[in-house]
């Protein structure tokens, strides 16, 4: 990696979109069982092991270092000379009987907990106590540091196949950047920029076009078009987290059924969950709901740094009454909101992110309480990860969950990975949209129970067949 790296126009968005009220980190959560190896992990432990590894991830060792003020737009990524990486590391304990429940009230106070701007921008808590002789590792990384592909790629290379090994790569040496070096970049790039200002113009023009020109777009929903509700409730620094799993088998028997991809069927469960809360809450059912979700432009990167995911929108067709019908359309408009960031291309997004990268608590202050219509009521994700467990050494990882960001004005964001034969989902809302994410997440179970059972009422699915094919579960 680059000695000197500035923060690309994305990762300057979400550190810049930070503010006291709204935690821009991401909770990464390892649930491990060490009873192969006959004893549990401990935080000296990972003190005296890490360094060995932590040169997989150049990211760990740097913090983030503006030029000066007149170049505060995109910092620099620079190696911490005083890196100790006992300064990332604490552990807690589980309150009894260090259940799921416990599991998640423990996130939802390191959910609020902001990392220290001085330092690299990560810290690992070790959770004692859970059930069964388990623990879990949590990772805060904040979200400049990586998106979830990103996230999801250094999880595979810090663990390995059962019986297999991670390779050692020490962290090397930490060389401090003098200020002078970082001006003399800043005032470079941003001549640069400026010269490019009528190609970055030609490039919005073009994505504007290819937008117009989408035959579908009549099935995603446009900007501004999401209708205010009790999911968009103007909120605080409080969070919520709960965390749930679901069986891919099912979900993918439920694609199948209905062909659509694996990504729509789980976004029409989800509306599914969400009709049944607004019908909880009195809400009006005559529109549809809306989610924002990442699309990555290339999901075969090894990259363990940095976003390169743009977003789409899309149609939780919570208007819709039969649950099959429902999930078949907000697959349908899924699968549109797709094609149409791939068509629009990915490129625009980043170019109008280099240059708008410091006005992240601008976006912010005039979604929350100047809108009254907002993009999106929820904001979900849907990763594959890998398909068997995970081990470091003895170590067996039996869950891995992701929680994402919570920002106004849609304060419930829903993040489902594959892992193992199971979607695990990670629910983050703030109190004021949602106080019981627990709830939520019953509700998305409930939700899957209800279709299954529409399509074998109608003769489209068989729960008694012991195997189906598996759709193509394509992002995303």
């Amino acid at each position: 990696m680059q000695r000197l790296q500035r923060l690309s126009g994305n990762d300057a968005l979400m550190l810049n979109m930070e503010n006291p009220t709204t935690p821009m980190h991401t909770l990464k959560v390892a649930i491990i069982d060490s009873s192969r190896r006959g004893k549990p992990v401990t935080l000296d432990e990972l003190i005296e092991v890490l360094p060995d590894y932590l040169g997989h991830f150049p990211r760990a060792t740097q913090r983030v270092e503006t030029a000066s003020q007149t170049y505060s737009a995109r910092p620099f990524w620079v190696y911490d000379e005083n890196f100790n990486v006992a300064d990332h590391l604490d552990e807690r304990t589980a309150q009894e009987p260090g259940d799921r429940h416990a599991l998640d009230a423990i996130l939802t106070d390191l959910a609020v907990e902001q990392l220290d701007r001085a330092r690299p921008l990560w810290a690992m808590t070790l959770v004692n106590g859970l059930a069964d002789g388990q623990q879990a590792v949590v990772v805060r990384v904040h979200h400049a540091v990586a998106d979830g592909l990103a996230a999801l790629n250094t999880f595979m290379i810090a663990t390995s196949e059962e019986g297999g090994t991670v390779a050692p790569c020490p962290i090397g040496e930490l060389e401090p950047v003098e200020r002078e070096e970082l001006l003399t970049n800043a005032r470079e790039e941003s001549k640069r920029l400026i010269r490019d200002v009528p190609g970055a113009t030609a490039r919005f023009v073009k994505g504007v076009v290819n937008s117009r020109r989408f035959e579908d777009r009549h099935l995603v929903p446009q900007p501004m078009e999401s209708a205010r509700n009790s999911f968009s409730t103007r909120s605080g620094g409080e969070r919520r987290c709960a965390s749930a799993d679901l069986a891919l088998a099912r979900i993918q028997r439920v694609a199948v059924a209905t062909e659509t991809t694996v990504n729509g069927a789980l976004h029409g469960v989800i509306a599914g969950a969400k009709r049944a809360e607004m019908i909880a809450r009195s809400e009006d059912l005559r529109s549809p709901s809306v989610t924002v979700f990442g699309v990555a432009a290339d999901l075969t990167s090894n990259r363990t740094a940095g976003n390169e995911i743009s977003t789409a929108l899309a149609y939780l067709r919570t208007d819709i009454d039969d649950p099959v019908d429902r999930l078949t359309a907000t697959a349908q408009s899924c699968a549109a909101a797709v094609s149409k960031r791939r068509t629009v291309g990915f490129e625009l997004t980043d170019q109008i992110a280099v240059y708008t990268g410091r006005t992240g608590p601008v976006f912010r202050k005039l979604a929350a309480p100047v809108v009254p219509r907002v993009v999106n009521n929820i904001t979900t994700a849907n990763l594959p990860g890998p398909r068997q467990t995970r081990w470091v050494g003895q170590i067996e990882v039996v869950d891995w969950i992701s929680f994402a960001l919570a920002i106004a004005p849609a304060d419930v964001n829903l993040t489902a990975y594959s892992y193992a034969g199971r979607i695990s989902m990670g629910l983050i809302t703030t109190p004021e949209s949602m106080p019981d994410p627990e709830r939520f997440l019953g509700r998305v179970a409930e939700s899957l129970d209800t279709v299954e059972a529409a399509l074998v009422e109608r003769g489209m699915l068989d729960l008694s067949a012991e195997t189906a094919a598996k759709p193509d579960e394509k992002a995303k």
